[in-house]
């Protein structure tokens, strides 16, 4: 039996793949194999756009996200690493969260 609109081919020029899972490039949105879904193994031409606009609040801290990651607590902004009130020394609330949850 065959299904013939499961699945997409790669877009890269070279490659055509017809894979059952293919990943979705951030940047162009066109669709490829697990060898050339990176913006490098493509050479996407729009890279360059990705926006890193959700700056990090920790002091001193300069890392960017591309997703919002906002504090329950505080309603600060934060990066991964700085994402969870302890991390951060949040001061917000009137008890501390413990690191057990």
């Amino acid at each position: 039996m065959e299904f013939p609109d499961l699945g997409k081919h790669c877009s890269e020029k070279t490659c055509k793949q017809l894979d059952f899972l293919p990943l979705k490039c951030d940047a162009c949105k066109q669709d490829f194999c697990k060898d050339h879904f990176t913006c490098a193994a493509h050479r996407c031409p729009f890279a360059f756009k990705k926006i890193f606009t959700y700056r990090c609040s920790k002091e001193g801290c300069k890392k960017k996200e591309m997703l919002q990651v906002a504090c329950d607590q505080c309603r600060g902004n934060f990066c991964i690493q700085h994402r969870h009130p302890l991390d951060h020394s949040c001061r917000h609330g009137g008890r501390p969260t413990s690191k057990a949850g």
